[in-house]
């Protein structure tokens, strides 16, 4: 191929035997330096890249040898001219409009229909297919590779194709397809692969689907995309510049895809570490089309119940002593505060992303970005613009910005923000409902009724202690005029009273950050001493709670959240002793454990749906309401947080070649009100087909009469319960189970010295991708089940232990009892230690 290089610098004539199109590049041959335009490729010395960074191939010729970030090519003879379109004067950057930072930032429009197909682009190794996958999976939509896809079209790989026509030629016909390969698939469906060479009107195509669908710009750490390439830092900083420029420029959403480390156990394999991945991209999938469902139990955080926001920056992420597990700290959500310094450093936009993905892997609570301090920044106007559209590429649940800013800029970010709540924000030097401050309830009422916003919030500076009150008497009187969330506290050491006052996402930091505020210990203590947040009592209720580690569990939460709450034990043989527990008006609330989780059901007043499903309950909260003549009634809402437990272990340790699919079997030892949950957990995770195996037979075959009559009363419900006998073969029309879950006690009830002898047909076991055991006992002695599993780890099984079932139903039954967040690093801490004190641990 024949190439003039045009623009600064004379013009240089070069001949490849390779085809190459139009994108900016930059040619260095000695002290000759020319900027012209070559799609898809960077040319530099003696190496040739592409922004696809798909197969790397080399090419060696007499003169020269090259490597090409392309697809595997072999050496074409033929010489093309092609001429160049000069004129891009700066060194690496594109002269097309579509790429770089938009003028208009915020124009993208970010609601789709609930079926839209979803476009994943990306450099090479940035994990596109695989998450392309697990979003097929999860979103039930058909996943397409554009590599098949032109196969399927064109009798011809991309690779063979170029072989034998040139890439040239490809471009047109590459183009043709996947123009065809969109319009074809507007709906259901996955697309990986497209923009793997960046071209002028593949961008265009792009770009333009973009505007009706979400095109999702996947990211990844550089040093990891480094190993794909075998040339200079200095050539792959200008490559990656050039394609992240495209990926930006199609795309309206970054998702980072964080590099998961191995698992902390040994004994857990490696693959398990994509379960995070998957958690994480598909809650962000769900936010992209608003079906986000909750992480917690616990309150709103947009409610006006005293929740917390714990505000992180940037410098304290990129610290590399930092505690991530403290993200995890009880607050209701977490901001990330951006001050002005960090507008305009390389790359804000992946340092951002990776931000976002590192609070969500830490953390399962609302995502606030708050951007308010930036608009009076001493920056170019656009740049507040840039920042915004750039926030709202990641989706962040709540955006907070500045109500000083241009009203037109408020407006655009309504049109194009999705799902993402905005506050807006004011500062005041005067304390909050100063008589001498400029805000008042009215002024901020007339300032933000033309505006939709989620929630307003005003801060102030407080000059003595006594300001604080003056906040509460604010809150109340713009809540009267406003119809939304209304924030106001004063900002310094002396307005953190106003903090602790103040009922909705009040800041709090982490100990070691800020002097200045509050903890959320801090704040959770000054509000029981004001009897803002009254104490409670809770209780396990069992016939034998004497191993419970629910106490220590529970304890140490309220602790270190700063929680005035107690924990305690009651154990007996009679069902009606729970009635003096739920009669105590200082109770919060009662965990029910064995053999009582259904025989509760007749002493609450309300039930969930899941809990009626399962006609068991394992929690039960205590609701105080007061009627409009001041008399106070209580409440008993039953909830079931057992199948949380189990389901989220199947979940969390089912490799991917036992992924439950059409014809997945589930085995549950035991047919008390535990087989419930785990029946119940099983359905959920998409199980259909579950075998009940019991010492007494007839209360097995009760409860899968119970299912499959609950299973024919649903409509379009399919699901079938069995029951087996140690004597029985397994059934030969289902497959061995993979999924096996025994619910039984680790020794007999009212005689903990009596261990329970029973055991699962050996050929029952013998899956040939073994499966996931999930024991729900703990305790002093290790199940004889136990036993008979764990040699079976070599074999593919994953054994868990029923400390973590523990542990994952407490979180959730912590969050219904405080309408708190867990701190969940506590939670797993003290059951890890006082596990191991007590000889709970075996392996």
């Amino acid at each position: 191929m024949r190439c003039r290089f045009g623009g600064r610098g004379p013009d240089i004539l070069m001949h490849f035997n390779s085809e190459i199109n139009l994108f900016p590049t930059v040619v260095k041959l000695g002290d000759s330096v020319a900027t012209g335009h070559v799609i898809g490729l960077t040319l530099a010395g003696d190496e040739l890249l592409s922004t696809s960074m798909a197969k790397r191939w080399q090419i060696r010729s007499k003169s020269s040898r090259f490597t090409l970030l392309g697809y595997k090519l072999p050496l074409e003879k033929t010489s093309i001219e092609m001429s160049t379109v000069a004129g891009s004067t700066t060194h690496g950057k594109p002269s097309n409009p579509h790429l770089g930072p938009a003028d208009d930032a915020l124009g993208i429009r970010r609601h789709y229909d609930p079926h839209s197909t979803l476009l994943l682009v990306g450099f090479f190794g940035a994990g596109k297919r695989t998450l392309g996958i697990i979003a097929s999976v999860a979103l039930r939509r058909r996943f397409i590779d554009f590599d098949s896809y032109f196969q399927q079209q064109v009798q011809s790989s991309p690779q063979k194709f170029i072989a034998r026509h040139g890439l040239a030629q490809y471009r047109d016909i590459e183009l043709k397809v996947s123009r065809e390969l969109l319009s074809n698939n507007e709906k259901n469906c996955v697309i990986v692969g497209l923009g793997a060479f960046a071209s002028r009107p593949q961008l265009t195509l792009l770009a333009e689907f973009a505007q009706q669908h979400p095109v999702v710009y996947v990211r990844r750490d550089e040093q990891d995309l480094r190993q794909f390439v075998t040339t200079s830092q200095e050539k792959f900083d200008r490559l990656f510049e050039l394609g992240n420029e495209f990926f930006e420029s199609c795309s309206n959403f970054d998702f980072f895809n964080l590099t998961q480390g191995l698992p902390q156990h040994k004994s857990v394999p490696a693959y398990l570490k994509l379960k995070e991945t998957e958690r994480l991209f598909v809650t962000f999938l769900r936010r992209i089309f608003g079906s986000y469902i909750p992480q917690t139990f616990s309150s709103e955080p947009f409610s006006a119940s005293h929740t917390f926001s714990l505000e992180v920056s940037s410098s304290w992420l990129e610290d590399k002593s930092r505690e991530l597990e403290l993200l995890e700290t009880g607050a209701d959500a977490i901001t990330l505060v951006v001050t002005p310094h960090e507008i305009h450093p390389a790359r804000l936009a992946a340092r951002l992303s990776r931000h976002i993905a590192t609070l969500r892997k830490h953390s399962r609570v609302a995502i606030i970005i708050d951007a308010e301090g930036l608009s009076s920044s001493p920056q170019d106007p656009r740049s507040y613009n840039q920042l915004l559209g750039m926030i709202l590429r990641l989706a962040p649940e709540a955006l907070v910005i500045s109500l000083e800013c241009d009203e037109r800029v408020i407006r655009r970010l309504n049109a194009s923000r999705g799902y993402t709540k905005i506050i807006g924000g004011l500062h005041d030097k005067l304390p909050v409902g100063s008589r001498h401050a400029s805000i008042t309830p009215a002024a901020l009422h007339e300032k933000t009724r033309q505006f939709e916003l989620d929630a307003i919030r005003l801060t102030g500076e407080s000059q003595l202690p006594d300001d604080n009150l003056q906040c509460v008497s604010f809150i109340q009187e713009a809540t009267a005029l406003i119809n939304l969330p209304v924030i106001a506290y004063n900002s310094g050491s002396l307005g953190r009273a106003s903090i602790c006052l103040n009922p909705t996402l009040s800041p709090v930091v982490l100990p070691s950050t800020n002097h200045d505020g509050v903890t959320l210990q801090k704040a959770q203590l000054a509000m029981a001493g004001l009897f803002l947040l009254p104490q409670k009592k809770f209780t396990i209720f069992g016939r034998s709670v004497k191993y419970s580690l629910s106490p220590e569990m529970h304890h140490a939460a309220y602790e270190y959240s700063g929680l005035p709450h107690t924990y305690d034990t009651t154990q007996a043989d009679d069902i009606s002793v729970v009635n003096q527990l739920l009669n105590d008006n200082d109770r919060g609330g009662v965990t029910i454990s064995l053999p009582f989780k259904s025989a509760v059901l007749p002493f609450i007043d309300e039930i969930t749906p899941d809990a009626k499903d399962m006609q068991a309950v394992n929690t039960v909260v205590l609701e105080q309401n007061y009627q409009p003549d001041g008399s106070r009634v209580t409440v008993r809402r039953g909830y079931n947080t057992d199948h949380i437990g189990i389901r989220d272990c199947i979940d969390k340790h089912l490799s991917p070649a036992n992924a439950v699919r059409d014809g997945t079997t589930a085995l549950i030892v035991g047919a008390g009100g535990m087989a419930r949950a785990a029946i119940y957990a099983c359905y959920e995770l998409g199980v259909r087909r579950i075998c009940i195996y019991n010492r007494t037979h007839e209360n097995a075959q009760r409860l899968a009469d119970y299912w499959n009559e609950w299973a024919q009363s649903k409509a379009g419900v399919n699901l079938l319960v069995d029951v087996l006998r140690s004597s029985d073969p397994w059934p030969s029309d289902i497959r061995l189970p993979t999924i096996v879950v025994p619910c039984i006690p680790p020794f007999q009830i009212g005689s903990e010295q009596h261990p329970v002898v029973f055991k699962i047909p050996d050929e029952w076991l013998e899956s040939r991708t073994g499966g996931v055991f999930v024991e729900v006992a703990y305790g002093p002695f290790k199940t004889q089940l136990m036993e008979q599993m764990l040699p079976r780890a070599s074999k593919g099984w994953v054994v868990v232990s029923g400390l973590l079932v523990l542990i994952e139903q407490g979180i959730a039954q912590y969050e219904l009892f405080t309408k708190r967040p867990a701190p969940v690093h506590v939670m797993r801490r003290v059951i890890q230690e006082q596990s191991l004190k007590y000889g709970f641990v075996h392996q």
